[in-house]
């Protein structure tokens, strides 16, 4: 079950805001994957156009209109990793360009990290990446966020469960090559 903050961010991304969230690695910032949010976020983080983002999801089902995979990496997908993992997969035709960029794959993660889990089952797979400016020290606290980027961001989820800290391994789904351990 969504706690009220989930719930509260959930509103704030269906009214096309932009959230400050835990993940199941690091501190993100987030929103729904579409193309006026995208911009918004990469516009508010000082980030180069061809830097791609992240979507997280709580299910494949989540997931099956942006990518395009087959059965066999579906079943991939759907084991869970002793450790948070980012899969590079095959974009589904006409997803945004921010989610694929110059790589022509797109970065997706399942999570079973409940509060993401729970936000998602709410408004679906969402858009996220690094909770700083463009090559500059993630933060790791909420009030570093509201320091750092101040009104542009619509929402801090002020009931924050600590995921890792550490970056997600990153596994090309069709190769099998990683990419980060």
């Amino acid at each position: 079950m969504a706690s009220s903050s989930q719930h509260k961010a959930a509103i704030v991304l269906k009214h096309n805001g932009i959230i400050a969230h835990q993940t199941d690695t690091i501190f993100g910032l987030a929103c729904l994957p579409n193309t006026l949010m995208l911009a918004r976020l990469s516009s508010i983080k000082k980030r180069p156009s061809d830097k791609t983002f992240i979507l997280l999801a709580s299910s494949y089902e989540q997931l099956s209109s942006y990518i395009a995979i087959d059965k066999q990496a579906i079943n991939i997908l759907n084991v869970k990793t002793d450790k948070p993992t980012t899969w590079l997969v095959k974009p589904a035709q006409g997803i945004p360009y921010d989610l694929i960029g110059a790589s022509q794959k797109v970065a997706i993660r399942i999570t079973s990290f409940t509060p993401i889990k729970h936000l998602c089952e709410q408004v679906g797979a969402i858009a996220s990446t690094s909770a700083n400016i463009s090559n500059q020290k993630v933060c790791t606290q909420p009030e570093q966020i509201r320091k750092m980027f101040g009104p542009n961001i619509d929402y801090v989820d002020p009931n924050q469960t600590p995921g890792t800290g550490k970056s997600s391994t990153i596994i090309d789904l069709s190769s099998g090559n990683i990419i980060r351990r």
